[in-house]
């Protein structure tokens, strides 16, 4: 059902996008939790051949890079192991990996440690979670990129499986237009495990395109959070400007969502969580710089906490967690304006607290 690709292919804006999403998460990741934890495991179980026609790095190299630059600017100081296992069934696009991966190796202290699996990730299953046991044993961080060809090929159950342990964290590519396109009751059984659930039918006969695309990505937002805490999702469209797959995040981590948010505002400084490859395209040269918008932001803030005190603290977390700003977008382009303008006001502060600063255990009152 996926589009035919020989050994290697030609990179695409919005994979490229992708891969930059994971290589940021990454290096916040690894240097946060390499500080707590004397073992780290990475999962990249559709890794393909490690490389594009252009020779841009594939998602197992960019990893690997990552965790090998972190390893020379820390030397000594990066004492735990990372574990990393890259899954790919194509037999060429796995001996090209193989021997990327050779090549790399030198490169790399002891305490990166890797294997390449030959297969499919279904056909690795036993191998992969009895790693997945190991680490949950060690109570070690667990990060998965799972990127398929096609969009039946990540059960529902494999994910929930994979977030049991609170440290386990799932990146996972939802391949919307596919899933669109042959969502029907011909393909009831295929449907029902990668939704975990019956209740995608209720989506067949929706003709409106937004209605039928929120449809898909609310049905998997809701299942992924029967088995996370905090889930995220970006969009991808295509050269046509027409969604194509959306990067659903789940961990149980709330530092995690918010380095994940982090991610993303990059690729997208607007905050509407997508990219398309067709707008990339056209904006060559943009016009004026893009940011977020803070009225939208003041709006939910109030909306939630208006005539109300909340720690700041407490109002962070709430942004992180509801809405699609992230807790930097807080104090100079809302609090203070806020304060000037009297909508504000500071109803508790340590000593000596600066006049427009929001220090920790500082309590605001809106409105």
């Amino acid at each position: 059902m996926s589009k035919p690709l020989g050994t290697i292919w030609r990179l695409e804006p919005h994979t490229a996008k992708k891969h930059e999403i994971l290589r940021r998460y990454f290096e916040a990741w690894l240097p946060i939790l390499a500080q707590r934890n004397r073992h780290l495991f990475y999962i990249d179980a559709f890794a393909g051949p490690g490389e594009y026609t252009g020779g841009e790095p594939g998602s197992p190299l960019v990893i690997l890079k990552a965790a090998g630059n972190y390893a020379s600017k820390n030397g000594s100081k990066f004492k735990s192991e990372l574990q990393c296992l890259f899954v790919e069934k194509d037999d060429d696009r796995y001996k090209n990996l193989v021997g990327l991966l050779e090549g790399i190796k030198p490169t790399l202290p002891a305490n990166i440690k890797f294997r390449a699996l030959p297969g499919t990730f279904a056909s690795q299953a036993t191998e992969i979670f009895s790693n997945v046991k190991v680490q949950r044993e060690r109570n070690a961080p667990t990060l998965v990129f799972l990127d398929p060809f096609g969009f039946s090929e990540i059960p529902f159950r494999t994910i929930a499986n994979l977030l049991k342990a609170p440290k386990s964290e799932v990146l996972v590519n939802v391949m919307y237009e596919e899933m669109n396109r042959f969502l029907s009751e011909r393909l009831e059984g295929c449907f029902d495990a990668q939704f975990g659930t019956t209740e995608w039918r209720q989506i067949i006969d929706i003709s409106d395109p937004v209605e039928r695309l929120m449809g898909i990505h609310n049905l998997y937002l809701r299942q992924l959070r029967t088995v996370a805490k905090y889930v995220r999702a970006f969009l991808m469209r295509n050269k046509s400007n027409t969604p194509d797959y959306f990067l659903f995040f789940a961990t149980n981590s709330l530092d995690g969502l918010e380095e994940m948010k982090k991610s993303m505002w990059k690729v997208d400084p607007e905050g509407e969580f997508q990219f398309s490859d067709f707008v990339d395209a056209k904006q060559q040269m943009p016009l004026f710089r893009a940011e977020p918008d803070y009225a939208w932001l003041r709006e939910l803030i109030l909306g939630q906490f208006r005539r109300s005190q909340v720690e700041i603290q407490v109002l962070g977390d709430w942004v992180v967690t509801e809405t699609p700003f992230l807790r930097e977008h807080i104090k100079k382009p809302i609090l203070i304006p806020m304060e000037k303008e009297g909508a504000l006001t500071v109803v508790k502060a340590k000593p000596g607290r600066r006049a427009y600063t929001y220090p920790d255990g500082t309590v605001l009152k809106f409105g």
